[in-house]
C-alpha cells in the first residue's frame, strides 16, 4: 500500500528504514470519490498529498463564472494548494477528485516534526520545488502547439484521465484550438 509513496520519498535522497517508518507513521490514508473536494475555496491548505491512485484537478472559478484549470495531478505526484499552503491564507482555488482517488496526506506540522527529528527530511522540502516546477502550462512562453507537445512528452497520462476541456484550460487555450492541434498531430 505504501510502495509508491515510499518510492517517491526516496527520490529526494537516501532514507534509512527508521526514517521511512517515521514518515509512514505520520501519513494519513484518504479516499475521495469522484467530484469530492480535497480543498475548497476559503479553506487553508495545511497538508500536502501524494496521489497513490486516481486524479485531481486544481482550479479557480473566475469572476465571470468560468473555470481556469491551474494544475492536473495523477498517480505518483505530490499535490497541494501551493499559495494557501505557503501563506497559510484562505485558498482562492479548489482541488477536486476527477475520479475515485486514493491519497496519502502529510500535514505541515508532521513534516516540520520530521525535519526536527533528522536533517534527512529537509530534502523532502523538494516537494515544494516540484510543485512550483509543475505549475500550469498557461504561464510558459510556448505557443499552443508547443504546449501540447510538452504535455505529450511530460504528462501524457493526463489525456487518459481528464476531459479535453480541462486539458485545454490547463494549457491556457480554447477547446477548439486543442482540437485543431490534436487533429494536425494525428494527420
Amino acid at each position: 500500500m505504501y510502495d509508491y509513496v515510499i518510492a517517491a520519498i526516496q527520490r529526494f535522497g537516501p532514507f534509512t528504514d527508521q526514517h521511512l517508518l517515521m514518515v509512514k507513521d505520520r501519513l494519513q490514508h484518504i479516499y475521495l470519490n469522484k467530484d469530492e473536494y480535497l480543498v475548497k475555496e476559503g479553506q487553508i491548505c495545511r497538508t500536502f498529498y501524494f496521489v497513490n491512485s486516481g486524479a485531481l484537478r486544481h482550479y479557480l472559478v473566475n469572476d465571470d463564472g468560468t473555470e481556469s484549470t491551474l494544475n492536473l495531478w495523477v498517480e505518483n505526484e505530490w499535490a497541494f494548494e501551493y499559495k494557501s499552503f505557503v501563506t497559510q491564507q484562505a485558498s482562492l482555488a479548489m482541488i477536486q477528485a476527477a475520479e475515485h482517488t486514493e491519497l496519502f496526506a502529510l500535514s505541515a506540522l508532521d513534516f516540520h516534526e520530521l525535519v526536527k527529528a533528522s536533517d534527512s527530511f529537509f530534502r523532502m522540502g523538494k516537494i515544494f520545488e516540484q510543485a512550483v516546477q509543475n505549475q500550469d502550462f498557461q504561464h510558459n512562453r510556448l505557443n499552443p502547439d508547443e504546449k501540447y507537445e510538452l504535455l505529450l512528452s511530460t504528462k501524457p497520462r493526463l489525456l487518459q484521465k481528464f476531459p479535453l476541456k480541462h486539458i485545454a484550460s490547463y494549457l491556457g487555450i480554447t477547446p477548439e484550438t486543442l482540437s485543431r492541434i490534436r487533429k494536425k498531430i494525428s494527420s
